[in-house]
């Protein structure tokens, strides 16, 4: 008996247990905003959950400073314009002939692996608005944290299609501008 308990112990350590102060290293929840989430596969902070912690959405640890679209087909309607569903967002973008290459911002989020994408607006919003429990773990954790600079969305202005919209991280507000270089954090469910 004493030999499974140790057993168990150092299973728990293992796998990073530490209900409350959100260095959970596996998957499994209940998860809270700010916690850490790693299934393996999918590394990031939680940004927003549901189902009583259970499901939710992770904003990635690493980014990148990329152009939403290359200066080719900029003025090129995309209808990636939902300000809610990145992922739907994505889905149109990845239709597009050359998408790769033509959408550098949406491609460097598909680089990270499967389920990844480029948040729509609302979804930067919030996590603008936890973005400082965000970046707090992510300095615990040893990565960089939220920039006060833009951050691109995966929605194009409707209006406009040479635009798209980011949030400036510095104050939250949302802007939208041509399609040029802004940083780039990509976004899963769990």
């Amino acid at each position: 008996m004493k030999k499974i308990l140790s057993i168990l112990l150092v299973a728990f350590m293992a796998i990073g247990v530490n209900a409350g102060n959100g260095n959970k290293t596996m998957t499994g929840g209940p998860y809270k905003v700010g916690d850490y989430y790693n299934d393996g596969a999918k590394e990031g902070i939680v940004f927003v959950v549901y189902d009583g912690g259970y499901h939710g959405k992770i904003v990635s640890v690493d980014e990148s400073y990329e152009q939403w679209a290359v200066s080719a087909v900029w003025q090129n309607a995309t209808h990636a314009t939902s300000k809610g569903g990145g992922m739907g967002n994505m889905n149109k973008i990845k239709k597009l002939p050359n998408w790769k290459s033509n959408y550098p911002a949406f491609a460097w989020c598909a680089s990270l692996g499967e389920g990844w994408y480029l948040p729509a607006i609302d979804e930067l919003k919030l996590i603008y608005q936890n973005k400082s429990i965000i970046n707090r773990r992510l300095n615990e954790r040893g990565y960089g944290e939220f920039l006060d600079d833009c951050y691109w969305s995966s929605t194009e202005d409707v209006d406009n299609s040479d635009y798209a919209w980011f949030v400036y991280m510095l104050i939250g507000n949302a802007h939208n501008t041509g399609k040029i270089n802004c940083y780039v954090r990509a976004v899963s469910a769990f």
